[in-house]
């Protein structure tokens, strides 16, 4: 499976995300639309569950990083759980682990989980404003993920322009 996709099921105020797969910049605004539409709901705790997922990119933990700091004032919280070793040291090098409690092993509640539908329809413009609001968060997180992602993010805002100007109603 080359891009994850998300089960997910609710119990009350708590919603419960498995990524199955890679979750990456290519899946990450179904994700961000399924959070969304979920905090909109009365969710206020997020358990991620990383179980089943084969690996992630920066997008991902910046989208992450960013609902949960969208959760923090409503006294609601994101947990990250079953992390593969290999998830746990990217979560840990990126400083996500650092604002978001990472549990090593748990069985959520015996739950139904269903498929997040396919990705929302997104403008290339939407897609690339998500991924900059991403690793936005990311570098608000430490100084070394500034240098790891500034020259990205500069490329990133660059692109944005030029299809701006290229296309300047889209």
């Amino acid at each position: 499976m080359s891009d994850a996709n998300y089960l997910v099921a609710r119990l009350g105020s708590t919603v419960f995300v498995r990524s199955l797969g890679l979750a990456n910049m290519k899946n990450a605004p179904m994700l961000s639309a399924f959070l969304q539409e979920m905090i909109d709901q009365g969710a206020r705790v997020v358990c991620v569950d990383l179980s089943a997922c084969t690996g992630m990119d920066s997008t991902f933990m910046g989208l992450l990083v960013g609902f949960s700091q969208l959760l923090v004032p409503m006294q609601g919280k994101m947990v990250v759980v079953n992390p593969s070793e290999m998830n746990l040291k990217l979560l840990n090098m990126l400083g996500v682990s650092e604002v978001l409690p990472v549990v090593a092993q748990t069985d959520p509640a015996d739950l139904e989980f269903v498929r997040i539908p396919a990705n929302p329809a997104l403008s290339p413009m939407q897609r690339m404003e998500l991924i900059r609001q991403a690793h936005h968060h990311l570098i608000a997180l430490n100084d070394s993920n500034q240098v790891k992602f500034s020259a990205f993010l500069k490329a990133l805002e660059s692109d944005m322009i030029k299809l701006r100007d290229k296309f300047p109603f889209a």
